[in-house]
């Protein structure tokens, strides 16, 4: 718009010059003088016109410089695949947004490599390739898309290794707008920080906190269906009706939903189970939130067991609910979070009465199953700049579980399946998609596991 003004301008300034001058002729120099100054009019006019030409030229440089530099970790963070480096905004919310322009298919993935060294037994000290994660989306059209994560722990996955290969999410998403939209698939629950902002660059610390690991089955998901999104005031929703756990699976008694939850793997689907979410955002720098997920995890069906090897708990009924709350204030470089979560199992004792009677007959030692189980946890964050992407952000967290907080009378919990720990280090960013993490944790009531961790971790 500005070269056209002053071509306008100046197109005006030069027919105008010579009209003055057949008006008035004693009023004005001679006609070559006129010719004279009309062509250096001309000549500035085109020196103007060059100038704009270059700084046109200029911009596009550098719109299609800073697209062609936009990762495909921050394309698929815009279309809904994954979650930022730098805000807690989820994959479902940011889906809600309309579809940028750009590929119609988009990868992904993150990763980290952890060192734990023992203070009380260097025997236990060791090196893994925790996680490698490749994410693969597909956009169908401006409102159907398509996200997936595929996930491969400890390196290496076989009958006589720990490691697995399983799909974390893969779900189908139509965005009517950002207020209303639709999921069905395989997709992760809203709860917490840690289970739908993971990646290792996200979140502090070289472990995931013991609360959303334990009590919060990170990562969670479940297959179902489900709507979510966002008013204009900064209250986001999802709320959904999904598969759920089986309690036939308990096997950790430090985790009491971690072995449950069935990651639809021939998942039991006798009684589906429900969950919904709110957080508030309209405050910035603030976020509130809490979630809840209940469903009948005994499943009322005899005749169908997806592994017959397990307990059969054909008969009861036991209800699983779990639920939290949870809170996050970031300000100039300070960051504090907290969060609070607390599940049940109803029919708790009856379910270990089934669990003794297997465990005589098979000469197993399965264990018992809590009726409440519960953790909370505070953190707090200082991020200093040090020029560009890189940053230095030191923390210090302290958190409290209880997975056997309450169990049926007659049964003892176990002091290993509680603790306190505190957790203080650094994340050091070189860029805002690389980390590299250091930190101390002491466990107050099992104090052989106080250690120190050593992390490397990326996402694109």
């Amino acid at each position: 718009m500005r070269k056209f003004a002053y071509l306008i301008t100046a197109a005006a300034i030069v027919a105008a010059t010579p009209a003055m001058a057949q008006e008035s002729p004693g009023s004005h120099p001679d006609n070559a003088t006129l010719e004279a100054e009309v062509t250096t009019l001309r000549a500035q006019l085109a020196a103007q016109a060059a100038r704009l030409d270059q700084l046109e030229a200029q911009l596009r440089a550098n719109t299609t410089a800073a697209a062609a530099a936009e990762t495909p970790a921050a394309a698929a963070a815009a279309a809904g695949t994954i979650t930022s480096a730098t805000t807690a905004t989820t994959a479902s919310t940011a889906a809600a947004e309309n579809a940028p322009a750009g590929p119609d298919t988009t990868i992904g993935g993150y990763g980290e490599i952890s060192y734990n060294g023992y203070l009380k037994d260097r025997s236990r000290n060791q090196a893994d390739l925790k996680r490698f994660v490749l994410f693969f989306g597909h956009r169908f059209n401006e409102r159907l898309s398509f996200n997936s994560e595929l996930e491969i722990e400890h390196a290496i996955a076989s009958s006589s290794d720990e490691g697995e290969v399983e799909v974390e999410q893969a779900y189908l998403n139509y965005a009517v707008s950002p207020a209303l939209n639709l999921k069905a698939g395989l997709f992760l629950m809203p709860f917490g920080f840690l289970n739908r902002n993971h990646e290792p660059p996200v979140f502090f610390g070289v472990e995931r906190n013991e609360v959303e690991t334990r009590i919060i089955p990170s990562t969670w998901r479940e297959g179902g269906i489900g709507i979510y999104g966002r008013t204009g005031f900064g209250l986001s929703y999802d709320v959904g009706i999904t598969t759920g756990f089986d309690v036939a699976k308990f096997d950790d008694a430090g985790a009491p939903l971690r072995g449950s939850h069935q990651e639809l793997q021939l998942a039991k689907a006798g009684n589906l189970s429900f969950y919904g979410s709110l957080e508030y955002r309209g405050i910035p720098g603030l976020l509130v939130g809490g979630a809840v997920f209940s469903g009948n995890a005994t499943h009322d069906n005899a005749d169908f067991r997806a592994d017959p090897s397990l307990p059969n708990f054909a008969g009861l009924t036991s209800r699983v609910t779990l639920w939290d709350v949870h809170s996050r204030w970031q300000h100039k470089g300070f960051d504090f979070q907290a969060l609070y979560a607390r599940g049940t199992i109803n029919q708790a004792a009856q379910l270990d009465s089934v669990l003794l009677a297997y465990n005589a007959t098979n000469g197993t030692d399965r264990p018992l199953v809590p009726s409440a189980f519960y953790g909370w946890l505070v953190q707090g964050a200082y991020s200093f700049a040090l020029g560009g992407e890189t940053t230095l952000d030191p923390f210090v967290r302290y958190e409290k579980f209880d997975a056997q907080a309450r169990l049926p009378l007659g049964f003892i919990s176990d002091p290993v399946n509680r603790d306190r720990i505190l957790t203080a280090g650094f994340s050091f960013h070189p860029v805002q998609q690389v980390v590299i993490k250091a930190d101390y944790q002491k466990f107050f009531i099992n104090s052989a596991n106080d250690r120190i961790n050593l992390g490397l971790g990326y996402m694109f």
